[in-house]
């Protein structure tokens, strides 16, 4: 059942279904060329003058694609074409706009364009949230096909596919960015660990030390020399080699630099 074109039922889909906009990350983004492909298959398939790709956001009908209209890149919201279209789960067909009761106070209808024609499918996501429609407009009354409404619907299915993968490489990339940071405050760490390391190293502690690192754990003993301790927020703490104390340093939470006064890291030794 179609939804009724009302400002209670534009107000109660619009909250959540432009959150969905939102996810798509699409308004006011630079046109890649693949949008208008689809205005123009639209426009070919009707023959009519004029097609767009329009994504409906709260106060505006933003063109992601437009064929026939240049300079053209939002119109209003009123209702009677795209803001009600959007509203129908199936394709929405106006005719003769001039003596259709949805589309007579349309400005596109009363105005320079003299709009008569309007056909749009709905572009609607997996999840039922219809984000806008792909379109066609004549400046005369036109009757339609049931081969061309197959086809505009199969175009709007075309631009929710492209959305979906541009989602994803957006995802994607901004994933890799986030690594690639998470990458670099770890080498940073790294490098400022290993300095701390090599100073403590160098300066060293007055009373005696093991010969060799403890930190190798007892099925894993360690031959080097026993440079730097390490210990824990128990205060257990042990000797033991740049290699192993680095690991030990960033692998586990709530390790650091010992002191002297420390000894032990009997649960780690213990492992």
């Amino acid at each position: 059942m179609l939804e009724q074109d009302t400002p209670a039922a534009r107000a109660g889909d619009n909250a959540e279904r432009l959150a969905v906009v939102a996810r798509y990350e699409i308004l006011d983004a630079p046109r890649d060329g693949t949008f208008d492909r689809v205005a123009q298959m639209a426009a070919a398939i009707f023959g009519t003058p004029i097609a767009t790709v329009t994504i409906v956001d709260a106060d505006r009908v933003w063109f992601a694609a437009c064929e026939g209209l240049d300079g053209v890149t939002q119109v209003g919201t009123e209702p009677g074409l795209c803001a009600s279209a959007v509203l129908q789960d199936d394709l929405y067909v106006v005719n003769d706009a001039a003596i259709d009761p949805r589309t007579l106070e349309h400005p596109l209808v009363r105005g320079e364009l003299g709009l008569r024609f309007y056909a749009a499918a709905p572009i609607v996501t997996s999840d039922g949230y219809r984000l806008g429609t792909v379109n066609v407009i004549d400046q005369a009354p036109r009757e339609v096909t049931p081969e061309q409404t197959e086809l505009l619907a199969q175009l709007a299915g075309l631009v929710m596919d492209h959305l979906e993968l541009r989602l994803s490489a957006i995802h994607a990339v901004r994933a890799e960015r986030e690594l690639k940071h998470a990458e670099e405050e770890r080498s940073q760490r790294r490098a400022e660990l290993i300095a701390q390391l090599r100073e403590a190293a160098d300066a060293g502690f007055s009373r005696e030390r093991p010969t060799t690192c403890q930190l190798g754990g007892r099925n894993r003993a360690c031959g080097r020399p026993a440079e730097v301790k390490v210990a824990d927020g128990w205060g257990d703490s042990a000797w033991g080699c740049l290699q192993h104390a680095e690991n030990l340093l960033l692998e586990v939470s709530g390790v650091f630099l010992a002191d002297e006064a420390l000894s032990g890291l009997a649960g780690y030794l213990e492992r």
